[in-house]
């Protein structure tokens, strides 16, 4: 906690050490298509006037126009107004991500279409874009991870390659940071690589110009011990040289320092000497996990086999990182430039476990650097970054500590034929993990070696305007893995015909793929369970050769801007995906078959083989959104937006892997069984070659179709006002809401009910410089759990100042 009371207490002597800003430059263009609504509000007459006159415009109607309708980038590779985008594709700005009161990036993103946000502790976010969340069910909670989306920042992939997913808390940027969120909802692989199966978020980072503040940021605190806060100095030395370095961090507290244990079968707390209660599963103290213990065959079995100390340092603690980063840029002309960004992260989070443990909480630190090098020289871009660290997916387990690093470089070039744009690209991608320098003598890691992969990409867009008004765009892109060692090709096939000058039709074809993730491939885990219930040891292999993930989706779009305060989306989806893939029991048995024929023992001793292995699982999905933006007036802002959806599952077995072992090791019991009959019998001869382990292969051969899926919510959606009563006061409020669903995980199944989450925000502008807010997240405290076995998320009510000098 001091530490984070020093921060504060820099931020402060920061902005009166160095805030001495001289008058704000000239408007330029640039600085006007970054503004909001709010923005506008706070020029004086001659500024807005002259505003209009650089963009062009004769009327604030005109202004409010182009502001509404802004470019995206991602979408398409081009920067281009939302209204023509040939993509499903979302903008949030910052200031609209201030103005709202959100804490985090991943609290931000309920306010984009399609996003599916649920908090797991204070601070902690499970996100999905458009679901196919938890998929195969009936698994190990890491399964529940959102490995289907690409996350990049500045188009760098910030992606957990180890187990795939998104280390949200690992992110070095905060809200000072940002420019904008763009979002693409549907298959991008074709645009960004792999792992773009449901879509891509794009964080874009702002660019210093004349117009930014010398300094900016805020600091707030609140309840549940909750501090945040971000600072950002910046400075334009001249029309091309600019630069910049930012800051941010968080510290949150749970609302409880318990934690909760599943439900595994004849489960007791030791009361006393031979003193036990049954235990049926639900949160405990810490302390109380060394009494824990599990009956069979009439022994009690110890559950804790590690140090308590080291699983869980600070039980009590949500969420805690900090980041620092630092920006160059330079404009050699004006249609070439240089952008290096680097920076550096720490954090630690206590969350949902990436490994098979009894408990629904683990603790994850991680502490990585980056640097990212843009290079635009005219029609060719080039961009090339590197992340590199220590990460921890699991405190205090042995194995889930590891060094890793990844590389990405790329490169692509516009040629320009009339109005057909060619675009081709290359890219290459090499990753390692590494988990033998924090292995003692004799300990066995998850991958006992230093881990690689690599992808080597080609890439083609075309892009091309039919009869000066229907706009065709493909993308194509073969990518080269060695692990599986083939090439995959993902593809985009879209077009866009404006009906008139205010509505859009649009439709999109598209495939996409994952790639492969360490420890799907190699895993390489033998886990001794010496003392503990059988079996007595599982080995975890990996499978490099598993298909990839594959998803196909059609898309039709219709976009309409009935005047220029009124912006409506529609967007119709169907998917199907296939090659879902789990570490799932090969075979099962038990190998002292001659000491237990002999008579040496009488304990079997038991092992278990588990291999990532595709499944015969498809999956479809059928889906609409709506986006309506609407500004009511200069003082009245507002944003809706739903998703129904309904995803069914066929070639389906809700047969876990516990209980395909358990038949297994049952089946391997009888033929052992009736191995030693036969020997007692006279049938079988004794020898070494009879004496062999006794193994079982058994798999389910019954499945289902058409189940539906039950762990996507089947609606979710998000309302908010933002309201300008003067122009020193601004009011903000949203409503994020979903409905029920399922959590179905190899512990059993949660139902999580359906919850409307009310946000508010009351900011006053105090001087030019200075503002004060309040901000109420779940303002009506309902504090009904949002993900599976995880905590009770209630209130979370705090105040603070927003700054700028």
């Amino acid at each position: 906690m001091k530490k984070y009371i020093s921060i504060l207490i820099i931020l402060f002597i920061s902005v009166n050490t160095i805030a001495q800003q001289p008058d704000r430059a000239p408007l330029t263009r640039e600085a006007v298509l970054e503004m909001s609504i709010e923005d506008l509000a706070d020029l004086d007459l001659e500024e807005l006037m002259a505003a209009m006159d650089l963009m062009g415009v004769s009327s604030l109607e005109e202004l409010i126009d182009l502001l509404i309708n802004r470019n995206v980038y991602s979408a398409s590779g081009r920067d281009e107004s939302t209204m023509v985008s040939p993509l499903s594709s979302s903008v949030l700005t910052r200031q609209e991500i201030r103005d709202y009161g959100a804490t985090t990036i991943e609290e931000a993103l309920r306010l984009i279409p399609g996003i599916i946000v649920r908090q797991k502790t204070n601070g902690n976010f499970d996100v999905h874009l458009r679901g196919l969340d938890n998929l195969p069910t009936h698994n190990m909670m890491l399964y529940s991870e959102n490995t289907n989306t690409l996350l990049m920042i500045d188009g760098r992939p910030v992606f957990n390659y180890a187990h795939g997913a998104i280390v949200w808390e690992s992110l070095p940027i905060g809200f000072e940071d940002i420019e904008r969120i763009e979002v693409v909802r549907g298959p991008a692989s074709a645009l960004y690589g792999s792992n773009a199966v449901n879509g891509v978020i794009n964080i874009l980072t702002s660019k210093t110009t004349s117009q930014s503040p010398l300094v900016s940021g805020s600091v707030q605190a609140g309840s549940m011990n909750t501090y945040t806060g971000d600072l950002s100095i910046r400075r334009s030395f001249n029309e091309r040289l600019s630069a910049a370095v930012t800051t941010n961090f968080q510290m949150r507290d749970r609302e409880t320092d318990k934690v909760n244990f599943f439900d595994l079968g004849e489960m007791y707390l030791q009361t006393g000497e031979d003193e036990y209660e049954p235990f049926n599963g639900g949160f405990l103290p810490v302390n109380q996990y060394q009494n824990l213990r599990q009956l069979y065959q009439g022994h009690y079995f110890n559950l804790l086999t590690d140090d308590i100390d080291n699983l869980f340092p600070d039980p009590g603690l949500g969420r805690e990182n900090l980041g620092v980063n630092a920006y160059i840029n330079y404009d050699i002309s004006t249609n070439s430039s240089i952008d290096l960004s680097g920076g550096y992260q720490n954090s630690y989070v206590n969350s949902s476990p990436v490994g098979d443990l009894p408990r629904a909480l683990a603790g994850r630190k991680s502490s990585t650097g980056y640097f990212n090098l843009i290079a635009n020289l005219g029609d060719l871009r080039v961009q090339s970054n590197y992340m590199g660290g220590v990460q921890d997916f699991s405190t205090g387990e042995t194995g889930f500590k590891i060094d890793m690093g990844q590389f990405n470089a790329n490169a692509e070039y516009d040629f320009h034929i009339n109005s057909f744009n060619i675009r081709p690209g290359v890219s290459y991608q090499n990753l390692y993990y590494d988990d033998t320098p924090y292995l003692e003598t004799g300990e066995d890691g998850y991958l006992n070696a230093k881990r690689e992969l690599n992808t080597l990409g080609l890439s083609l867009r075309l892009d091309y305007m039919l009869f000066n008004r229907i706009r065709l765009i493909s993308a194509l892109r073969t990518e080269k893995y060695n692990n599986p060692d083939k090439w995959y090709t993902s593809w985009q096939f879209a077009g866009t015909l404006p009906i008139n000058e205010n509505q859009t039709v649009r439709a999109v074809y598209s495939r996409a793929n994952r790639s492969s993730f360490i420890v799907n491939a190699h895993s390489n885990y033998t886990w001794d369970r010496t003392g503990r219930t059988p079996p007595n040891f599982v080995h975890f292999n990996g499978n490099p050769e598993a298909d990839l993930l594959t998803t196909d989706m059609v898309e039709f779009g219709y976009r309409v801007r009935p005047n220029n305060r009124i912006l409506l989306d529609l967007e119709l989806f169907a998917s199907k995906t296939q090659n879902f893939g789990a570490l799932m029991t090969d075979y099962s048995g038990i190998f002292n078959v001659m000491e237990l024929v002999t008579g040496q023992t009488q304990t079997p001793e038991t092992h278990v083989y588990i291999t990532y292995n595709n499944m015969d699982l498809e999956a479809t999905q059928i889906g609409a959104s709506f986006n309506l933006d609407y500004i009511i007036s200069e003082k009245i802002i507002t944003r809706f937006h739903g998703t129904i959806q309904h995803t069914k599952l066929d070639n389906y077995s809700n047969i876990n892997r516990n209980q395909i072992t358990q038949r297994q090791l049952l089946t391997a019991g009888e033929n052992l069984t009736n191995l030693i009959g036969g020997i007692m019998a006279g049938q079988i001869q004794p020898t070494a070659e009879n004496l062999q382990p006794v193994t079982s292969d058994w798999q389910p051969t019954e499945f289902e179709d058409g189940v539906k899926h039950k762990n996507t919510p089947s609606f979710w959606g998000m309302a908010g006002i933002i309201y300008r009563p003067t122009d020193k006061l601004t009011i903000a409020s949203d409503t994020y809401f979903y409905s029920s669903q399922t959590y179905q995980t190899i512990n059993g199944d949660v139902n999580i009910d359906s919850k409307i989450i009310l946000n508010s925000k009351i900011s006053y502008k105090a001087t030019d410089n200075l503002s004060i807010f309040i901000n109420a997240r779940n303002l009506i405290n309902n504090d009904s759990p949002e993900f599976g076995y995880m905590d009770n998320i209630g209130a979370l009510y705090l105040g603070g100042i927003q700054f700028i000098f």
